[in-house]
């Protein structure tokens, strides 16, 4: 699969490791932050890293901003700066996650199009990043031993079969903990029966090593 690419500008404590991560997982990533010492920091650890004003429209095409598939804007230390390039961003066509401090900066970013908006420690940017580069988790829990508790669609391969003829664990070494089923109630969760037949609207809940699970979503 061709790598995704991911811009992150801003490389404070929630920038820096998800960049990192996200490199981690096998993304390509350019870290962008006005800071010369930041960049040096960081500049072995993922694809690229620059530094230069990102309030600058142009010199953000230059960089070719237009070109990834999300950008991420962390710039923690000035709200109007974090503001302004995602505005610039949302206007140049891209898709853009960005970094909020309170509810009254998430209602600000919500206004000029943030597409997500993040209220961060650095450990979330972590997490996000996991959850980032696994498409089609819904949220992502990082256990102890390397196991991964992920929240996922059902996939249409599934629909209408029973679990146990699918054998998700020899396949794909994954258990499924929980399945989430509609009802007049809404969506209720329980541990799935080996007899349970797939519906098109079903969630589950699946765990295993990061690569069994992105093993499984890429089937």
């Amino acid at each position: 699969m061709k790598a995704q690419k991911f811009a992150v500008i801003g490389l404070g404590s929630f920038g820096f490791s998800m960049a990192t991560k996200l490199e981690d997982l096998g993304a390509e990533v350019l870290a962008i932050d006005k800071s010369e010492r930041l960049v040096q920091e960081i500049s072995n650890s993922v694809s690229a890293a620059v530094a230069f004003d990102c309030t600058d429209e142009n010199i953000l095409e230059a960089h070719g901003l237009a070109s990834m598939d999300l950008v991420i804007v962390a710039i923690g230390e000035d709200f109007g700066s974090n503001v302004l390039v995602t505005k610039i961003l949302k206007d140049m066509g891209l898709k853009v996650h960005s970094r909020a401090t309170s509810k009254r900066e998430a209602r600000i970013l919500q206004a000029v199009g943030a597409d997500h908006i993040y209220t961060p420690e650095q450990t979330q940017g972590v997490t996000e990043a996991r959850r980032l580069t696994l498409q089609g988790v819904e949220s992502y829990i990082p256990l102890s031993g390397g196991i991964v508790f992920a929240h996922v669609e059902v996939k249409e391969a599934m629909v209408g079969r029973m679990l146990r003829d699918l054998d998700i664990r020899r396949v794909f070494g994954l258990n499924i903990a929980y399945i989430g089923r509609m009802t007049d109630d809404g969506r209720k969760y329980r541990i799935p029966r080996p007899d349970d037949v797939f519906r098109e609207d079903d969630h589950i809940f699946i765990m295993g090593t990061q690569e069994d699970i992105k093993r499984y979503l890429q089937s």
